[in-house]
């Protein structure tokens, strides 16, 4: 008996290393395009006075920061798991814990987004003198509810544990996730995003045919509703699904597999919400372009100086 129960704590070892090396990897991987794209589109964004007078962009700009700061906080978590580093337990949770708040806040983003397209299509008018009002207190209020849960679960779980537990090296490195009332709020948290996201769509779609513009013959505003409604649907159901089940091994494939379908959507974002925007994709490879030719003629200029110097 102690034979097999060794042999199903090796193999349970073994699942969740190769879990978190996965993990690792793709982590890697998102945070890499996330940073490249952030980057290209902030620059563009803030480039150009039109577009950075406009609040969607501010908000896409915000998503994207967000984003790859939960995929760099998550690589640098899950490296520590993959290579069993002896860290003590509140650098876990606090690195797990700022993980969790950008994560939240994109997705709190996500559904200031879809509220702000709301308000444009169905009050044009006031639009913008209620979007530049309250713009400033959305992201405040943002910020404080995205840190609300981790902070609290922070608390929560050192009052549970006590001191010597919190400086205790261990090479798993533990998140605050592990208690039911963490992953009710979690879930809940999700929900409830899920809900303003989708009323807000549903508002947006009643509006546009009220108006004529969804038309047979307006197949773009039909698709770009399509699309946004399944990336979002990649966003928050597996974050879901990982929550309700935790950090069990019972149920590991389900949460590798759930978490792939994540990463991969994410990687995305910049395109489905960015560049998939007319006018800020000409203005992307208008500034790309513009930057290639400035890289060309100071490669020839260089040249030139070089040849003129060699001749003297």
């Amino acid at each position: 008996m102690y034979y097999l129960c060794a042999m199903n704590t090796t193999n349970d070892s073994n699942s969740t290393q190769t879990l978190e090396t996965i993990k690792a990897s793709f982590y890697l991987l998102d945070f890499l395009i996330c940073s490249v794209f952030t980057f290209l589109i902030t620059q563009t964004v803030w480039s150009s006075t039109v577009l950075k007078n406009e609040v969607r962009y501010f908000f896409l700009c915000h998503h994207l920061v967000c984003l790859t700061l939960f995929f760099g906080l998550g690589t640098i978590f899950s490296y520590i798991r993959t290579f069993e580093v002896f860290a003590p337990v509140l650098v876990c949770w606090l690195l797990f814990a700022a993980q969790i708040t950008f994560g939240k806040a994109a997705q709190l983003t996500l559904a200031i987004m879809a509220l702000n397209t709301c308000i444009a299509v169905c009050w044009p008018l006031k639009y913008l003198t209620f979007v530049h009002s309250i713009k400033s207190k959305l992201i405040l209020c943002l910020w404080i509810i995205s840190l609300l849960d981790p902070v609290v679960s922070l608390f929560y779980e050192g009052i549970q544990k006590g001191p010597q537990e919190i400086v205790r090296l261990d090479p798993t490195c533990p998140t605050t996730l592990s208690s039911t009332l963490s992953r009710i709020a979690g879930v809940a948290f999700i929900l409830l995003l899920a809900i303003i996201i989708l009323a807000s769509y549903i508002i947006m779609f009643r509006e546009g045919k009220r108006a004529g513009h969804f038309t047979t013959s307006n197949c773009q505003a039909r698709r770009t509703i399509l699309i946004h409604g399944l990336q979002i649907a990649l966003h928050m159901f597996p974050t879901l699904i990982n929550i309700s089940i935790g950090g069990t091994n019972k149920y590991i494939i389900l949460h590798l597999t759930s978490f792939i379908i994540f990463s991969l959507a994410q990687c995305l974002s910049p395109v489905v919400y960015g560049l998939r925007c007319t006018e800020l994709r000409q203005k992307f490879i208008e500034r790309q372009h513009c930057c290639g030719l400035c890289n060309i003629y100071s490669a020839e200029s260089y040249q030139m100086n070089t040849t003129s110097k060699t001749e003297d």
